[in-house]
């Protein structure tokens, strides 16, 4: 089996015959994602990037920067072992790219079709009253463009197409100086032409599905043509997706698309599962994203961040989790992991509280709270089993805080970078709640989608998408003739939120804003791409300025800001204010920190914002309101909305005829 498939951290054999006989792009599936600069930068390669430097994420005008996704082709031998990376220096190459958005010719989004819950849904078509051959013009097709060589960019490499006559721009495709394939999404444009409303409170279903409206979001398939000493060889294709921009670039899920995809193929008997579970390479990366989220939600913050009761970045708490006796002595940490286990939700159980790690709302989730267990998330099967031998002691206790992981794709092994690739393109893209989700949503985790481990089924040139009318239903959807087989360009993004905006503004945490006892910050949706409470960098200036007073310190060090906040109005308001705005929203960055302080961390993540903040409106006399009444409000407020009203204004993410 080639290095792409081969078990996550296996190390791959060296090549011994140096004859190529077949070429794989990699990664398989490529991650773009929009910014309002014409500025980029290369995302992910591997799994710890060195954290990007404070303001890197914005040009010299404040605009945010757009994410390109880099495609390299490797040379494999007949027993499916790395010969080399190819370039034009070794091979003649040709790149093939075609993406588009047809969101607006699909159906709403309401909710994951795969999921019980869904069963007797009947979902309508978005745009349904432009009827025949007229639909057509809601696709914005960017047609097929083709690059060769090193450092080629112009304009014939540009996606254009059109929305019912307007021009939209999907992005455009470059190589870089050894003729890798860089592609560059679009500005994070979203308009409507004929001025339609983008949310109609009338019609809790226009929420995330707005008629007349389109974006620049697109995705589609990426194939090359190689020879080699004039020789074509075949070539393993792969997809790229344009996604919303990442806020928290440096904050990882905890459950990553990545991990959704390993399960799905481990359960099916595409990969194995570990031989033996490694704490460092398998469980610590489950429990270190807990603490990762206390950057982007306050609630995280408190439990899993720095002094908090389970702050999984403690080393003396990481001595013990990663402890095992060597001679048969006493496992004395034995509850410890036990308990930690049973903190998380099991994903076979049925428990639909709250109260279980790691607090992410699910595919399924309400207001109130549905009785179901997918009302909130839980980790993938194959992470919780991984969790279950750690906690009976069946795992290598191999933690080595001072281990370094690769920063940098050229420090992998050549026989490694295929695989890795693959895994930190994925790796930064959320699994849950798909509701949608910020990258792409539930197709994604059926089987049927993939014709290898990572690599999507492409539908053969020339043959024709189908096309369904009416209603789309969970039996339709899941059919043989449904949707989720071979995709063609935009068939994976034309399942998520229009705009994308929309989505981003109010996909918020603490949901249950109708009583006195909710949580204010959790549960929570997208935190680690959506951030909901952040560390303001006026905050930080007060944590690190060592003349104040302890006490002054602690309290801007926890007192954590909306992410939102700039956002004011009604509903819609604030949904066009984030179609304008977005590219000004704060992005989480990495800053240094306390070392070797108690208190404080020795790297925190900081909120950088693009503009100025207005001062909060003050609560209403208390002596018109009860203190349940004040209590209600302080933690509407918490939680993001300007008021109680408006939190009763705001549109749930589910309301279904049913």
């Amino acid at each position: 089996m080639p290095p792409s498939l081969k078990p996550r951290d296996e190390p791959a054999p060296q090549a011994v015959d140096t004859e190529i006989v077949r070429a794989a792009i990699h990664p398989a599936i490529g991650i773009a994602r929009m910014g309002n600069s014409e500025e980029f930068f290369v995302g992910p390669e591997v799994v710890r990037p060195h954290p990007a430097p404070p303001g890197s994420s914005r040009d010299a005008t404040g605009a945010l920067k757009r994410q390109a996704a880099r495609f390299r082709l490797y040379g494999y031998n007949a027993a499916g072992q790395v010969v080399r990376e190819l370039t034009p220096d070794s091979a003649d190459i040709q790149w093939k790219v075609h993406v588009a958005n047809s969101k607006a010719r699909w159906f709403q989004w309401q909710m994951a079709l795969d999921i019980p819950e869904a069963a007797n849904l009947q979902i309508p078509l978005r745009n349904a009253s432009v009827q025949g051959e007229a639909r057509d013009q809601l696709v914005v097709d960017g047609g097929e463009r083709s690059i060769r060589g090193v450092r080629s960019t112009g304009r014939e490499y540009r996606f254009e197409g059109h929305f019912q006559g307007t021009p939209v721009y999907l992005g455009e495709l470059r190589t870089d100086a050894r003729g890798r394939l860089l592609f560059l999404g679009g500005l994070g444009h979203s308009a409507s032409p004929t001025g339609t409303p983008i949310f109609r409170p009338e019609d809790g279903n226009s929420f995330i599905n707005a008629d007349g409206w389109f974006d620049d979001a697109s995705d589609g398939p990426v194939s090359a043509e190689v020879s080699i000493a004039g020789h074509p060889i075949p070539v393993e294709p792969a997809w790229v997706v344009t996604a919303p921009p990442n806020y928290a670039p440096d904050v990882v899920t905890v459950r990553t698309l990545y991990d959704l995809l390993f399960d799905l193929y481990v359960r099916s008997g595409w990969l194995p599962f570990p031989e033996q579970v490694s704490f460092q390479r398998e469980v610590h990366p489950i429990l270190r994203s807990m603490s990762n989220l206390q950057w982007v939600n306050q609630g995280f913050a408190t439990q899993f961040g720095k002094g908090g009761p389970h702050d999984f970045e403690d080393p003396e708490l990481l001595r013990r989790l990663s402890w095992l006796p060597l001679d048969g002595g006493a496992d004395v940490f034995a509850e410890l992991r036990l308990q930690v286990l049973h903190a998380f939700r099991d994903p076979a159980g049925t428990d639909s509280s709250q109260r279980p790690w790691p607090w992410l709302y699910g595919d399924a989730m309400d207001v109130p709270p549905a009785n179901t267990p997918r009302q909130n998330a839980s980790l993938s099967a194959t992470q919780y089993r991984i969790l279950q031998d750690w906690a009976a002691g069946h795992f290598t206790p191999d933690w080595d805080p001072s281990q370094e992981p690769a920063r940098e794709l050229e420090h992998v092994p050549l026989a490694g970078q295929p695989a890795l690739l693959d895994r930190a393109a994925l790796h930064f893209c959320l699994a849950d709640a798909f509701h949608p989700g910020c990258e792409v949503t539930w197709p994604l985790r059926h089987l049927s989608l993939f014709s290898s481990p990572f690599r999507i089924r492409h539908r053969p040139p020339g043959v024709p998408a189908p096309t369904y009318e009416g209603f789309l239903t969970q039996a339709l959807a899941l059919s043989e003739d449904g949707p989720v087989h071979a995709q063609g360009p935009g068939d994976l993004t034309r399942w998520m939120g229009l705009p994308w905006q929309a989505d981003t503004a109010y996909c918020r945490s603490g949901y249950s804003t109708t009583t006195y006892s909710d949580d204010p910050y959790l549960p929570t949706f997208w935190p680690a791409r959506v951030p909901n409470q952040v560390l303001t960098a006026e905050a930080y200036a007060v944590v690190t300025d060592q003349r104040r007073s302890h006490q002054e310190r602690v309290s801007a060090f926890t007192q954590r800001s909306n992410w939102v906040r700039a956002l004011k109005g009604t509903v819609a308001e604030q949904m066009e204010q984030m179609v304008a705005t977005f590219g000004q929203m704060g992005v989480v960055e990495l800053r240094p920190g306390l070392p070797g302080d108690v208190d404080f961390p020795a790297v925190m993540g900081v909120e950088a914002k693009e503009w100025t903040e207005a001062p909060a409106a003050p609560l209403a006399p208390t002596t018109a309101r009860t203190a349940r009444q004040g209590l209600h409000e302080q933690n509407v407020r918490k939680a993001g909305w300007g008021s109680p009203e408006e939190a009763e204004r705001a549109p749930l993410p589910v309301r279904h005829r049913r």
